[in-house]
């Protein structure tokens, strides 16, 4: 209901200014852009019209739509820092010479989300509950001492009655001074929360020990 109040072209044009449905930009090859659907392609593709059953899967992250784990990393870093989305890197420094010094290649903004102070700060709230609720569907990601944020996903694929899922969540951490963001998506779920929380949480915990100078 939600996603019908909104209507389609306003949650197309969030999900394009979230990155959804072009590529990333990062420096390797082989990257897809995924798929954000839209009358002109369901038209062409399909034969069929627009209907509001589209607009319900759009805003549920179903149907045709297809994202990346990159790109849900960069919306979930996003999230993190404030609204700003950055091209995601592997190179973080180079140098000219074997006996050169590293030059730093900096981070490289694409855009901001275009989303007013508030409604992040609620969006925020809504993540960290994800994960610290009691009935939060990311509860099983829960660290002692370490206050994260997230949202898990589950979606249908394969053929209608199977049953298959991919399991999906996007997190970021500490919630209050974020410096880690991750996605992982996991086929054959039972569903995000059960599958992939415990993955996530299992992750970061790896990272902060290492972060706190563990082997």
């Amino acid at each position: 209901q939600a996603g019908l109040a909104c209507g389609y072209d306003a949650l197309v044009a969030l999900a394009e200014a979230a990155g959804l449905g072009r590529k990333t930009g990062i420096d390797t090859g082989g990257e897809a852009a995924g798929l954000l659907p839209s009358r002109a392609w369901k038209r062409r593709v399909q034969g069929e019209a627009w209907r509001d059953g589209d607009t319900c899967n759009v805003a549920v992250g179903q149907g045709a739509l297809l994202v990346t784990p990159l790109q849900m990393a960069m919306l979930a870093a996003a999230l993190a820092n404030g609204g700003t989305l950055y091209r995601p890197r592997l190179v973080l420094a180079v140098r000219d010479g074997p006996r050169a010094a590293f030059r730093p290649v900096p981070p490289a903004a694409v855009r901001r989300l275009p989303w007013s102070a508030a409604h992040l700060a609620l969006v925020r709230t809504g993540l960290q509950d994800v994960i610290h609720a009691m009935d939060g569907s990311g509860r099983l990601a829960r660290l002692d001492g370490i206050r994260m944020a997230g949202k898990t996903g589950t979606a249908e694929y394969g053929r209608k009655g199977e049953g298959r899922k991919h399991g999906w969540m996007i997190a970021y951490a500490p919630a209050d001074a974020p410096r880690y963001a991750v996605a992982i998506v996991l086929d054959d779920a039972v569903s995000g929360g059960l599958s992939v929380a415990p993955r996530v949480g299992g992750l970061m915990r790896r990272v902060f020990e290492l972060e706190a100078g563990g082997s």
